[in-house]
């Protein structure tokens, strides 16, 4: 077992120390209206343009960096839920995100990323991996925030991102539509800013959430994904981080028969690509203890064989391979037309 492989089972591990309360709402027999969709009815498009607000301080002239906020265009399908979304969950109905113009002007690309699962903020990114890539690559970027994350966390939640993939089914699932339906508006909205080619990119969550605006009609002109696929059962039954989900599943009697059959009606592992092979570029890892290699495989034949970059170590060790990731995604982009 290589050191990818045995850091991530030790975070595995270790997130039972942040998970300490269950999921309070058993939706399993409310998930009628989210199974056995299209793509097209699961993730329509966002109607409407809604007003953005662009915010600076005297730090983001410095840096030019500015904060995106707008009202997300997300609407529910599930009326009971639809309760929550607009009161307890009041604080996530606006989205945000960072916009990062290294040269203080808009460049011909800018790639939209996609955060993972639980991160806080902008401000790991903006230090580190957006710091690399606006030194190597000659693109603009804007970091979305997820829902039921950092400033859109509920004011109850214990951590960021505590609300977003629990036993709580329709939750979860409203959370994944309302991620990819504010990453849609964004994308956009910059295209009116003027941009010529706009991606989108994410790790872990992130990248499946990329993976799925690759199978809509008003896809990204290319897509990054970081550490992912799409076969959601596959990760809830084998990835050790999510154990409470899990764990709070079977509690209400879900076995894992019933899970996969949930999982399976509805469909995104099944999902195909509208996006040619040639415009996508994967970023896998050999190691990852979370999303394994041979389900990556099956979804990389699947979507045509697009370009996969295998990168050393696991799921949580990604950063050490940035540089070599950098690199690859340079000359993915320096491909393209």
């Amino acid at each position: 077992m290589g050191y990818g492989r045995t850091v991530d089972r030790v975070v595995g591990v270790g997130s039972r120390l942040l998970h300490i309360r269950s999921a309070k709402h058993n939706t399993v027999r409310d998930l009628e209206p989210y199974l056995d969709q299209s793509v097209d009815e699961l993730f329509p498009a966002p109607e409407g343009r809604p007003q953005m607000a662009v915010r600076r301080n005297l730090v983001d002239r410095a840096f030019h960096t500015s904060t995106v906020t707008w009202p997300s265009l997300h609407e529910v399908l599930d009326p009971a839920y639809r309760v929550r979304h607009q009161g307890a969950y009041k604080r996530n109905l606006t989205a945000w995100g960072r916009w990062l113009r290294p040269e203080g002007r808009i460049r011909k690309t800018c790639i939209i990323y996609v955060h993972g699962w639980l991160e806080p903020g902008s401000w790991v990114e903006e230090a580190t991996l957006f710091k690399h890539w606006s030194k190597v690559l000659d693109v603009d970027i804007v970091h979305v925030s997820l829902p039921f994350h950092g400033r859109r966390a509920p004011r109850n939640s214990l951590f960021s991102g505590e609300f977003f993939w629990t036993a709580d089914l329709v939750r979860t699932v409203e959370g994944v539509r309302q991620a990819v339906c504010d990453t849609r508006t964004m994308m956009a909205w910059l295209r009116e800013q003027g941009y010529e080619r706009i991606g989108i990119s994410g790790i872990s969550l992130g990248g499946a959430l990329t993976m799925i605006t690759a199978c809509v009609d008003d896809h990204p002109d290319f897509i990054l994904p970081i550490i992912a696929h799409l076969k959601m059962s596959e990760a809830v039954e084998r990835a050790s981080i999510l154990w409470r989900m899990k764990s709070d599943l079977e509690k209400w009697g879900i076995d894992a028969t019933q899970r996969r059959a949930i999982f399976e009606r509805l469909g995104i592992g099944r999902f195909r690509p509208v996006l040619a092979p040639e415009r996508q570029l994967w970023i896998e890892a050999r190691e990852d203890a979370y999303l394994e290699a041979h389900h990556v495989q099956e979804q990389w034949a699947e979507w045509g064989e697009p370009n996969l970059y295998w990168i050393e170590g696991g799921h949580m060790t990604f950063p050490l391979q940035v540089p070599k990731m950098t690199s690859r995604i340079g000359a993915f982009l320096d491909g393209l037309r």
